[in-house]
C-alpha cells in the first residue's frame, strides 16, 4: 500500500509502512440504506485519509459520490470528539475499457461566478486509469501494485503467462515477493492450472502463502472471475462457431473470448453456409454468458446494485435473470 501511494502520489515527503493504518468502511447515509467504499486507510498521528475507490466502469455522479464519502468520514470523527475536521484525498483506481471522461475537479461541474467564488466547493480526485499504462511502463515501476495493475490488464491466460514471468523477475522485497505468492495461488492457479502455478511459485521460492490481504483482494476484486469467464467464452465461441458461427463474450473481461471467438466462429462459419446460425448462435451466446456471470456473483453474495454495475444491466434486466435462475 506504502509503495503505491509513493509511487502514483507526489507527495513532498515519502510515506513509511508504519504510518499508516487500514480503517472500516461502511458508511450509513441519507440518500442510501447504505454504502461501502473500497478502502480507506488513515494516518496514525495526522487525521489524513486516502479514499480508495475501484471503478470498472464510469459512474456519471463520482464527485458527489465521494463527496458523500467525505462527509461521512468527516461526520465519524466528529463523533470521535475531534473538533479539526480532517484532510480527505480520494483516488480512483479505474480498470475499464472505455475512455474516463468525466470531470475530476468539483470546478469542472459547479455553476462559475466571480462575485461568488470564494464560496465554491473546492474538491478533487486522484484519477489511475491502468489502461492509460503499458506493460513495459508499469514493469519499469518495479513494485507490488504496478504489477497488480499488469494483472489487471490481462485479458487471457496466455497474457497472464507472459506477463507473470515478467512480474518475478522484477520484485524483489520480500514483502511483495509473499504477496505475489497469494495473488498466485488465489488469482492465478485457477486460471492457468497448477503445474504453471507451481513453476511460477518455484521462481519466487514460495511454497505455500497466507490468505490475501484486504488491499490485495481489493484490487483484484472480480479478475477471477471475470478472467475464468474470458476463458470460458473463448473455448465455447470457437465450438459453437464451427457449427453455427457463434462468437459470445462481454464488453469488459470477456473481450478477448468475444475477439478470437468471432473471427474463427465467422470463418468456420460461413465456409458451412451457416449465416443464420451465427446471428443466433451471438445472441444466445452473449445471454448465457451474462447469466452465468450473474449467477456466479449471486453466488458470492453481492448487492443487485454492484452486479448491475459491473455487467452493465438494468434493475428489469437483473430480476428476468434471476427469474430465469431460480426455474
Amino acid at each position: 500500500m506504502i509503495n503505491f501511494l509513493n509511487d502514483f502520489l507526489d507527495f513532498k515527503e515519502k510515506l513509511e509502512e508504519t504510518q499508516i493504518i487500514q480503517c472500516p468502511t461502511d458508511f450509513i447515509t441519507r440518500l442510501y440504506k447504505s454504502r461501502q467504499s473500497d478502502i480507506l486507510y488513515r494516518l496514525k498521528d495526522k487525521p489524513v485519509y486516502f479514499l480508495i475507490e475501484h471503478q470498472s466502469t464510469i459512474h456519471p455522479e463520482m464527485l458527489l459520490r465521494i463527496w458523500e464519502y467525505i462527509g461521512e468520514i468527516i461526520r465519524k470523527e466528529t463523533i470521535r470528539g475531534n473538533s479539526i475536521y480532517p484532510i480527505v484525498i480520494p483516488i480512483i483506481i479505474y480498470t475499464g475499457f472505455q475512455k474516463w471522461n468525466l470531470p475530476t475537479n468539483f470546478d469542472q461541474k459547479q455553476y462559475q461566478s466571480e462575485n461568488y467564488q470564494d464560496y465554491a466547493i473546492s474538491l478533487s480526485y486522484n484519477l489511475i486509469t491502468v489502461h492509460d499504462y503499458t506493460y513495459e511502463e508499469l514493469l519499469k515501476k518495479k513494485t507490488l501494485f504496478s504489477s497488480i495493475m499488469i494483472i489487471e490488464k490481462c485479458k487471457d491466460e496466455d497474457e497472464i503467462n507472459e506477463q507473470m514471468n515478467k512480474i518475478i523477475e522484477i520484485i524483489q522485497e520480500p514483502k511483495d515477493k509473499e504477496a505475489l505468492s497469494e495473488i498466485i495461488v488465489n488469482i492465478i492457479r485457477p486460471i492457468v492450472g497448477t503445474e504453471k502455478a507451481e513453476i511460477m511459485l518455484e521462481k519466487i521460492n514460495k511454497k505455500e502463502v497466507q490468505d490475501m490481504s484486504p488491499f490485495t483482494k481489493f484490487l483484484l476484486d472480480y479478475k477471477y472471475q471475470v478472467l475464468k469467464e474470458s476463458e470460458k467464452a473463448k473455448k465455447e465461441s470457437e465450438k459453437l462457431g464451427m457449427e453455427r458461427g457463434l462468437e459470445r463474450g462481454l464488453e469488459r473481461g470477456l473481450e478477448k473470448g468475444l475477439e478470437e471467438g468471432m473471427e474463427k466462429g465467422i470463418e468456420k462459419g460461413l465456409e458451412k453456409g451457416m449465416k443464420k446460425g451465427i446471428k443466433q448462435g451471438m445472441k444466445q451466446g452473449i445471454k448465457k454468458a451474462i447469466q452465468e456471470t450473474v449467477k456466479n456473483m449471486l453466488q458470492f453474495g453481492e448487492s443487485d446494485e454492484k452486479i448491475m454495475k459491473y455487467i452493465g444491466i438494468n434493475k428489469e434486466e437483473l430480476e428476468n435473470i434471476k427469474g430465469m435462475l431460480i426455474q
